[in-house]
């Protein structure tokens, strides 16, 4: 024989043995799997199925009309199912006027009150600026506006 036909029986002799490796490799894993799937040791498994159910059936209460949360006044469910309002009731004071906003609208309120957003009016925005710089609400009013001419008390 020569050297060459002693290599490719070699090389095919390796590849044997790592094929027979790998497929005992293989079924051993399966077969490990299995049984724990079967006999239900897998507490994955468990937590998959709830996952499973709850997304079946907020997908069902989604997509039915008489269960909306407009319809009936239940909160809306979120994907991790947590409930929430569909309006922010909680009411909070303005820190730039003082006036009490209801949280869903407090944002869009400080955008036009404080002069920076793109809804701010011309007067907001200077009555802000005076506001930080006098340290009073009425003060900054008196200096913009031009109709009145009582000084504050």
């Amino acid at each position: 024989m020569s050297k060459e036909d002693d290599l490719s029986s070699n090389s095919e002799l390796l590849s044997d043995v790592f094929q027979y490796l790998l497929d005992c490799i293989i079924v051993d894993v399966a077969s490990e799997s299995h049984r724990i799937a079967r006999l239900g040791f897998d507490r994955n498994l468990d937590e998959e199925e709830e996952e499973l159910r709850l997304s079946v059936d907020a997908r069902a209460r989604a997509s039915d009309p008489s269960h909306s949360s407009e319809a009936n006044g239940k909160y809306i469910v979120d994907i991790f199912g947590q409930t929430h309002p569909p309006i922010a009731n909680e009411i909070f004071d303005c820190m730039n006027c003082g006036r009490s906003i209801m949280a869903g609208r407090f944002a869009p309120h400080l955008e036009k009150c404080m002069g920076k957003g793109r809804k701010a009016r011309l007067k907001s925005t200077e009555v802000a600026q005076l506001h930080r710089a006098t340290g009073t609400h009425e003060e900054a009013l008196f200096q913009v506006s031009p109709l009145t001419q009582i000084p504050p008390p």
